[in-house]
């Protein structure tokens, strides 16, 4: 299935939107987590919820990118 350049540039779009949003929940998580004092480490909550954040920002950000990269062209 072909898609034009009109559907990348939404479906990167909307990619991206779904990864901030991935983002926006883990950090809820750990917070939330981290403030009801859950039977979990707190500097292994707080590694692992930066690492998943960070991560979630980079590839919204490159998606985020192509999807300017398609509208441009």
């Amino acid at each position: 299935m072909k898609f034009n350049k009109k559907d990348k540039e939404v479906f990167y779009a909307k990619a991206s939107d779904f990864f901030v949003d991935i983002a926006k929940l883990v950090f809820a998580g750990a917070v939330l987590s981290g403030i009801l004092k859950e039977d979990v480490g707190i500097w292994w909550l707080m590694a692992c919820g930066t690492v998943t954040v960070a991560i979630s920002l980079m590839v919204a950000y490159y998606l985020f990118q192509l999807s300017r990269i398609n509208k441009n062209k």
